[in-house]
């Protein structure tokens, strides 16, 4: 019995303003509960007025017909860069920039110091779009294996 992988798409454009199910983003019938889309040119409406775009590694997860989470992750980059594009992202999703500010402070010292990136981890909790039932959106970093290329930042919206 073989295995078939539902066909990745190159890109997506879903509408996540309204409701969040499996419908909304055309899941595919063989998937259960966790959906990956390794390298994929998003653009998703979400509530608020707001717009997520970019080329990113999708992953979506659904408890019965309800998406509960979308993540993001962004390829990964140097710390400077991951900085930057952390920055642009905490500006226009309204999330708090002092954690950010201060891992970038404590990379740079601990980098200086011979340390590596990944031992600084980051996760910033920001607030949820439009009332009870928006997903919130957090801002983490994930660390790719070795290279100067060691941040990845990645955007999650959680329903819960």
């Amino acid at each position: 019995m073989s295995y078939q992988q539902p066909v990745q798409p190159a890109a997506v454009t879903w509408n996540l303003r309204g409701s969040h199910t499996r419908s909304d983003v055309g899941w595919p019938e063989r998937v259960r509960r966790h959906w990956r889309l390794p390298a994929v040119a998003a653009t998703i409406a979400m509530p608020g007025g707001r717009w997520f775009t970019g080329r990113v590694e999708l992953s979506v997860a659904a408890e019965g017909e309800a998406i509960d989470l979308v993540s993001a992750v962004f390829p990964a980059a140097t710390v400077e860069d991951a900085y930057r594009l952390s920055g642009e992202l905490a500006a226009y999703w309204e999330l708090p920039v002092e954690p950010l500010e201060a891992w970038y402070r404590g990379v740079r010292e601990g980098v200086a110091a011979g340390r590596r990136a990944r031992e600084f981890g980051l996760s910033i909790r920001g607030p949820r779009l439009e009332g009870p039932s928006g997903p919130t959106v957090n801002l983490v970093f994930l660390f790719a294996p070795g290279g100067p290329r060691a941040v990845r930042p990645a955007l999650y919206f959680e329903w819960s």
